[in-house]
């Protein structure tokens, strides 16, 4: 079971960095995110890479 599921993660700045990586592992374990980013453009691009892990099997 994940850690996260059936809870949402509010991550601001969420573009690039940390908290690209915190949205990633947030949506690794399950949780929906909402990315939050001053860069419209960096924003989507991390919820692309999200939408792309949620999709691939996890061991």
């Amino acid at each position: 079971m994940k850690l996260l599921n059936e809870k949402v993660a509010i991550v601001t700045g969420g573009g690039s960095g940390f908290g690209r990586a915190m949205s990633e592992l947030y949506a690794k374990e399950g949780a929906k995110v909402v990315v939050s980013d001053i860069s419209e453009k960096s924003g989507e691009e991390t919820v692309e890479l999200i939408k792309k892990l949620v999709a691939m099997p996890f061991s």
